[in-house]
């Protein structure tokens, strides 16, 4: 929660100051720029050090480079030095949780215990960037951004207060020095994924889930202008269904992987999601086909919104719940089949790979878009929704290609 609420407000905090969207794709390209630059080395790190102690640490740094920004947010070069300490602690926080659920919770727990934790993260999310960083800003008045980063260092400081009560956990392999055991054991790692099918498959899944989030979020924006007709600011009020799709999906997840199968269920939320990113993308010509009912067929005329928006909000639950499909059942295949000294060391490389491979298609499918648009035809955002649904549906077919030939 305090993390979105705290990348929310920081985003405002640059527009305000600069007015220059390329400051703001710096400011994300901040929070990116640590997992790329030390993601391998944090990876290492963490199969040595107890992840309850990594985690105390991390949000102890965190809570200290939101007191900065309490003193220090009206400069922008400040907030981009901060905002790198404050990513860089993040970068040891999440590959250790999601490292230490096994050691918590039994084999025959995992789905459940992943289930709950995107549940948390998800909820977390949405609260953070909804409601809390919103409401402060506007009921606090000039104050706001101090208020919010002082609850944020607030929030991360009983964080950590919480990591310490977690029950100790050794670390699983010698005490040779990094700088010389440090590629080796990237190597093995990357070995054991190469080795194992479905590991590298479930990589993939998380990857694609990541990246998939990324370029949502830098959409947004041209899709509210391009095709809604309305604000930017707004998107927390349209897309707020993707969220509650994505809490309700990942509240039923444990029952769908018992009844449907849990290898059945990564493909179907990829479905989903190809199937709502078409819908998105064609919301222009079905307000158009619906615009000719009459009475009260006409969603516009029951709930006194645009039959775009009305139309948009409808996929967006659908879109949060498939997605709910996708990544918990993935996160599972990992922790059951990573070998237990290798957990953190592959959890960061899934951060690594996830942030690396989404920089590029973050960086240039504003460009990709306005280039699309230029050319005459329908928007260039339309044409960006269908590509990126075709790549998820391959990954789709793909999927299920493979998960045919393995045991």
């Amino acid at each position: 929660m305090a993390y979105s609420a705290l990348l929310f407000t920081l985003l405002i905090v640059v527009l305000k100051a600069t007015g220059s969207s390329t400051q703001t794709s710096l400011l994300v390209l901040a929070f990116i720029a640590p997992t790329l630059l030390v993601g391998p080395l944090a990876g290492v790190m963490l199969d040595r050090w107890p992840k309850a102690r990594v985690m105390a640490l991390s949000n102890a740094v965190r809570a200290l480079a939101c007191v900065g920004l309490v003193f220090a947010h009206q400069w922008v070069g400040a907030i981009y030095l901060l905002g790198l300490l404050f990513s860089a602690a993040s970068l040891l926080f999440n590959p250790a949780l999601v490292a230490l659920l096994p050691a918590l919770v039994p084999r025959d727990r995992l789905v459940d215990a992943n289930s709950l934790y995107n549940l948390t993260v998800t909820g977390g999310q949405l609260v953070g960037m909804v409601l809390l960083a919103p409401l402060v800003l506007k009921l606090a008045g000039g104050a706001g951004e101090e208020i919010m980063f002082a609850t944020g260092a607030a929030m991360f400081a009983a964080a950590a207060a919480v990591s310490l009560l977690l029950p100790p956990e050794g670390s699983a392999i010698g005490q040779a020095p990094v700088r010389t055991a440090m590629p080796r054991e990237l190597l093995s790692a990357l070995a054991a994924l190469r080795s194992d099918r479905q590991a590298a498959l479930a990589m993939a899944h998380l990857v694609a889930g990541n990246t998939l989030v990324l370029l949502f979020a830098t959409l947004i924006p041209r899709y509210m202008n391009d095709i809604l007709g309305i604000a930017p600011d707004n998107a927390a009020f349209v897309f707020a269904p993707t969220g509650l799709g994505a809490l309700l999906g990942l509240r039923v997840l444990p029952w769908l992987a018992v009844r449907l199968g849990r290898q059945r269920l990564v493909p179907l939320g990829l479905a989903g999601i190809g199937l709502c990113l078409v819908g998105l993308a064609l919301v222009q010509p079905l307000a158009s086909f619906m615009d000719r009912a009459s009475g009260p067929l006409n969603p516009e005329n029951l709930l006194g919104l645009s039959l775009l928006q009305t139309i948009t909000m409808a996929l967006a639950g659908p879109l949060g719940f498939s997605y709910a499909l996708l990544n918990a059942p993935a996160q599972t295949v990992l922790h059951e089949r990573a070998p237990p000294h290798m957990r953190g060391r592959i959890f960061a490389v899934q951060a690594v790979l996830a942030n690396s491979l989404a920089l590029m298609p973050v960086l240039f499918i504003g460009g990709l878009t306005d280039l699309l648009g230029q050319l005459g035809g329908p928007p260039g955002i339309t044409i960006v929704l269908l590509l990126i649904a075709a790549a998820v549906t391959a990954l789709a077919a793909v999927t299920m290609r493979w998960q045919r030939g393995s045991p």
